[in-house]
């Protein structure tokens, strides 16, 4: 499942994604990325994924794909939070396919991203 999070924030939307993530999932991300980028121009993302397990199914990574490739320049910078030993060769393989500014955050260090992602 996912949360949204920072929601007193116009500037910056965060996701929290939590053990593994289905088609439907994503399409509801997908959903309220589209309403929240309607109402700000290229916002901070947050995505934090330090108790994210993977996905579902197959059909859930070509969802998350299309959200990926769907909104490339639609956000100033994307802070991601979470484990690093994992996360260092997922980060290449999404960086190619955005035009955002990235950075990747200990999940200590969650405040650290929300301020990276907000100075954008």
């Amino acid at each position: 499942m996912f949360k949204e999070t920072l929601t007193e924030h116009d500037d910056v939307i965060g996701l929290v994604c939590e053990g593994k993530l289905t088609e439907a999932d994503f399409k509801k991300m997908h959903a309220l990325l589209h309403e929240r980028l309607g109402t700000t121009d290229n916002p901070g993302l947050v995505l934090d994924l330090t108790s994210f397990e993977g996905y579902e199914e197959l059909s859930a990574i070509l969802e998350d794909l299309k959200i990926d490739t769907a909104h490339v320049n639609d956000f100033c910078r994307i802070a991601v939070v979470g484990e690093r030993r994992w996360m260092e060769w997922g980060a290449r393989v999404v960086n190619l396919l955005t035009g955002s500014e990235m950075q990747w955050f200990e999940s200590s260090d969650a405040e650290s991203a929300l301020a990276w992602a907000r100075d954008g």
